[in-house]
């Protein structure tokens, strides 16, 4: 007959950020036990709250099901004798499986026809196999920080204090984490009652009677609608905050809304200190008019408040009251003088060890970001001096008293520095480009607004990336501690979000040179820039693929020596609808033509180098310079693909030059017809060998173009 099984794992407070972690590890778990031990059941789910994490399997079958293996031995040949019965060979395979030699049946394999022998296996007892395993979940566990509390027990987030584990009605005796299972829950951790529990649905019967909301998701149901009601009750509207209401949902068992308030007099401060002292200090929810302007209340929650509910609002009130005198105090503190006095206290604060101060790297911003200005053929009116301000007050209030030594307030970096700066009467474009320096902040923030503010944001990152390389602090496997892939995603997508011609290689290089001599000093030395370059390659190859475009084709573009974002993605992106037209096979045939005739010995020292020099060989004309000789030419093909290529190579060496690469494949897909005429026509291996290397290093130098633009080899399935 089918039961459930229930096992509930009782901890002490887990914090909020790791319970859904731990649920979907123990999900995990419990889905991959249940199918490789071939447990029938109608289901299962898993639960959790900051207290107990718990599994219910559904409706499981008494036993297992039973398994059959098929063991493959001998080749037919060998298992039988010329006069039909069994040789050795098979009467030893057979004792060695357990089953006698009539038993053995013949399989057909890719090898030819063997012998088999078909073993059953029959299934377990259910509860004997969940026995085995249950330790297993609770020690397979993973968090990002663990603790030791008990000698002999693994190490786990909290302290695990019970472990309740039923199979129908009856306990099923596991032993983990240096616990004894029972059938005995409790409705705190930290208490000694403990209350019997008779089946699993009784279990959950008492979990609704005690007011314990175990589903993540329901819970956060609860505190979203609660928050609101409250919200209007006061008489305004929540400020959504989905990740405020995952925080909250996941410190709570039994969500309890209680509305508080504050003095209206600290609404002078910035909105956004006022919510970071709610949110990220209380976990309270903020409320807002009509007008979107704070008002005096908030929301917050306990956990199962029966009694004295104005006394715990009281207590919110206080403490809040505490922490946004904080917040006026460092406010007047900070506006009590011009925020250009904050930066002069950046050189007092050190970057990176042996890369300089806050001060030496506003200044690299600053002379990055004016490069890049000219680069770009950017001019307006002051810009260069709002450039300037906005470099040097870009980290000015990391020395400021709301966010220096790792107060409160830190989150508010960036924010607050662009409100010091308007109370110091900079302009709006400089005070906006302090805050929106850091953007993009994760994927799908947005991205700064104005040139000043794009300009200072990809400086900021893109002098990081560098800094982070030079004093090997690059990202390795899943560590990235300094953010870098994501700094080089917000270059990326900023450079093509104003649709710039701006030459990424050129910005490297100019950033390193920055550097000076720790640049030089570095241990990659003169591959510095090389390896930068390569890192941008990667986030710029994995950004375009989680937009949509063929791994394939981002592949074959971003192979190629590409210089310029928006053209590499554009190139991307062209070669995208030639495929879905129809139309990509005939081109890349004809390039992979050109390609596959060469000597692979030949290909290996390719080089963007060599590419730009047969680039120019073909649009000067200079053919002798290139290492062949158009007199050998004796195919009217030949002459006519070498006439293509040179007309090619002067419109090419003009898009590459102008950053306008994506062209390349329109210039590039008119040399089809020459391509395929001269290989129909010119046979390239023939035998004389003066004309065959001839004809060989012509065509040669002609893919030294082509890969400048796209390594067409990589595209496949055309």
């Amino acid at each position: 007959m089918k039961r459930d099984f229930l096992l509930e794992i009782g901890c002490e407070n887990l914090p909020s950020g790791y319970v859904n972690e731990l649920l979907a590890g123990l999900r995990s778990l419990v889905e991959e036990s249940l199918r490789a031990d071939r447990i029938p059941c109608d289901g299962f789910s898993v639960f959790g709250t900051p207290k107990r994490l718990v599994v219910h399997v559904a409706g499981v079958a008494p036993k297992q099901e039973a398994a059959e293996d098929r063991v493959v031995g001998p080749p037919v040949k060998v298992a039988f004798a010329p006069d039909g019965s069994f040789t050795k060979a098979a009467e030893g395979f057979a004792k060695s499986q357990g089953v006698s030699v009539d038993m053995l049946v013949r399989v057909e394999t890719e090898r030819g026809e063997y012998l088999a022998a078909a073993r059953r296996e029959e299934g377990k007892p259910s509860i004997s196999v969940l026995r085995e395993r249950v330790p297993r979940w609770i020690e397979g566990l993973r968090s990002p920080k663990t603790m030791r509390w008990n000698a002999g027990a693994p190490p786990f987030a909290r302290p695990i204090r019970w472990i309740l584990c039923l199979y129908g009605k009856s306990a099923v005796k596991v032993r983990a984490a240096g616990l004894a299972s029972g059938r005995r829950t409790r409705l705190s951790p930290l208490s000694e009652d403990s209350i019997p529990v008779e089946s699993p649905a009784r279990y959950f019967a008492l979990m609704k009677r005690s007011r314990i909301v175990l589903d993540p998701e329901e819970r956060r149901g609860i505190v979203r609608a609660e928050a609101q009601r409250l919200a209007a009750r006061s008489g305004g509207r929540l400020v959504e905050d989905e990740e405020l209401v995952s925080i909250v949902a996941n410190l709570l068992e039994s969500p309890v809304a209680l509305a508080g308030s504050y003095d209206a007099c600290f609404l002078r401060l910035p909105r956004e200190v006022i919510v970071t002292a709610l949110k990220s200090h209380q976990r309270y929810f903020s409320i807002a008019g009509g007008d979107g302007a704070l008002l005096p209340h908030f929301v917050a929650f306990a956990d199962g408040v029966r009694r004295n509910a104005s006394g715990v609002v009281r207590g919110y009130e206080r403490v809040l009251r505490a922490r946004l005198d904080d917040a006026v105090f460092y406010f007047k503190e900070d506006t009590a003088k011009p925020f250009e006095r904050m930066a002069e206290k950046l050189s007092g604060i050190v970057w990176l060890e042996g890369l300089g101060s806050l001060a030496d790297k506003a200044r690299r911003i600053e002379a990055l970001a004016r490069f890049i200005r000219e680069a770009w053929g950017i001019e307006g009116e002051r810009l260069d001096e709002h450039i300037t301000r906005a470099a040097m007050l870009a980290k000015a209030d990391l020395a400021s008293e709301m966010v220096k030594d790792g107060k409160e307030f830190t989150a508010l970096q960036g924010y607050i520095g662009r409100e010091y700066a308007r109370v110091s009467g900079e302009a709006p474009e400089v005070a906006d480009a302090v805050l929106e320096h850091y953007l993009p902040r994760f994927a799908g923030d947005r991205l700064p607004r104005g040139r000043v503010a794009e300009l200072v944001a990809i400086a900021d990152k893109m002098d990081t990336i560098t800094g982070c390389f030079i004093a090997g602090l690059e990202p390795t496997g899943s560590q990235d501690p300094y953010g870098l892939r994501r700094q080089a995603l917000g270059v990326l997508r900023i450079v093509l979000g104003t649709g710039a011609t701006f030459s990424l290689e050129d910005g490297i290089r100019r950033s390193v040179d920055l550097f000076g001599e720790a640049a030089a000093a570095s241990k990659r030395g003169n591959g510095l820039a090389a390896a930068i370059r390569e890192f941008y390659s990667q986030r710029f190859q994995a950004m375009l693929r989680s937009e949509g475009a063929d791994h394939d084709l981002v592949a074959a573009v971003l192979a190629a020596p590409w210089e310029y974002p928006r053209a590499a993605a554009a190139a991307a992106a062209e070669l995208r609808r030639l495929r879905s037209a129809g139309a990509l096979a005939p081109f890349v045939l004809a390039m992979k033509r050109v390609a596959n005739i060469i000597p692979k010995a030949m290909k290996t020292g390719f080089t963007p180098d060599l590419g730009a020099r047969a680039l120019d060989g073909f649009a000067e004309g200079s053919a002798g310079d290139l290492g062949f000789s158009t007199e050998l030419f004796a195919s009217e093909a030949e002459k006519l693909l070498y006439e293509d290529v040179s007309r090619a190579c002067v419109r090419l060496r003009e898009a590459r030059r102008s950053g306008r690469s994506e062209l390349s494949l329109e210039i590039l897909g008119s040399l089809v017809p020459g391509i395929n005429r001269y290989f129909d026509d010119v046979l390239v291996n023939c035998e004389d060998e003066g004309v065959k290397n001839n004809r060989i290093a012509f065509l040669t130098r002609s893919y030294m173009v082509i890969s400048l633009f796209c390594d067409f080899s990589l595209i496949a399935g055309e």
